[in-house]
């Protein structure tokens, strides 16, 4: 009896496609389709049924991660975190999990074929339009995590939420509250997302917020130092760092300055990092739900794959404030 890799082999084009079109998924054209249905009933292949499909299925999912010119990047999450979210997001089959990091040499199929690979998940990064386009072509499924891109399946963070859930839990213990919102180059619309959840946030609320005037965009890390962190914590009572590394070292410039935090000066971040637990006093967050992000991109996967159907183009997650020492 002729099997999917009979088809794809005859047709030398990928399994997964095969797969696709046999089971009438949209993510292949009519006209390929069409192709494939017709050389299947040629070969004399039987499907399946979709039951037995699910038991049986192995899936090749590649993980494809960001490499970052900043070493301090790579503290943004916990990377085990990530891959046991991804694992535990796939319940109706097993799955084999390749890692690769994105790089501009970066290959979705070095292999013939596509080898193979049944989706994709890139992980706090984007893929390049070349990519995208042998994705297409392939028609794998693929998911983008932490990201909000037009025309692309992604699944984020709630941004914008998590900001104002950070305002509320600055409001009551801060009176006559003044923030300033701190953010660093290179986090794009991660960066807007906050800043605009927390201009949204003190509009609700009441608190004068100027997005032009009480925003500091710094260089990079190294850019933390006392002719910018001083005038500051003179000028605001509320620090709303864009994340927990530069939290944590502003709470040791502050410190090594002679501002009193919690008691001049409120200082949060955002994503409760691995980061976070180095940072004295414990610096208040939202936690960026790193595992539930790598299943709600599974499930999405699986979905698609195995049940053939197609997902809302955004999800978020929505993440939890931890309080900490520093409010």
């Amino acid at each position: 009896m002729a099997t999917i890799t009979d088809i794809a082999r005859t047709l030398d084009i990928s399994t997964a496609t095969v797969s696709r079109a046999l089971n009438q998924s949209r993510l292949v054209t009519s006209d390929l389709a069409e192709k494939i249905n017709r050389t299947a009933e040629e070969l004399g292949y039987k499907k399946r049924s979709i039951r037995r499909h699910r038991g049986r299925a192995i899936l090749n999912i590649k993980l494809v991660l960001p490499r970052h010119r900043e070493a301090e990047r790579t503290l943004f999450y916990d990377f085990a975190a990530l891959i046991e979210g991804v694992r535990n997001g796939f319940k109706l089959c097993g799955i084999n999990l390749l890692c690769e990091t994105q790089s501009p040499d970066f290959e979705p199929y070095p292999h013939k074929k596509g080898g193979d690979i049944s989706g994709f998940i890139f992980a706090f990064n984007r893929p390049s339009p070349a990519t995208l386009k042998q994705m297409r072509e392939f028609g794998t499924p693929f998911v983008i995590l932490n990201r909000d891109i037009p025309g692309l399946p992604c699944v984020a963070s709630e941004n914008a939420q998590g900001m104002a859930d950070l305002l509320d839990h600055l409001i009551p213990s801060r009176p006559g509250l003044k923030p300033a919102f701190i953010s660093i180059n290179g986090l794009g619309q991660i960066g807007e997302e906050r800043l605009s959840g927390l201009a949204s946030a003190c509009e609700k609320n009441g608190i004068a917020f100027d997005p032009e005037k009480d925003v500091l965009q710094l260089e990079d890390i190294a850019s933390i130092t006392s002719q910018n962190i001083v005038p500051l914590a003179q000028s605001y009572n509320a620090l709303i760092w864009v994340n927990d590394i530069v939290g944590t070292v502003v709470l040791t410039e502050l410190d090594r300055l002679g501002f009193s935090v919690p008691e001049q000066i409120a200082v949060t971040g955002f994503d409760d990092s691995p980061v976070r637990k180095l940072s004295r006093p414990l610096l208040t967050t939202v936690s960026m739900p790193v595992s539930e992000l790598g299943q709600a991109a599974a499930a999405r996967l699986e979905s698609e794959i195995i049940e053939h159907r197609e997902a809302a183009p955004i999800l978020r997650v929505k993440g939890r404030l931890v309080p900490g020492e520093s409010t």
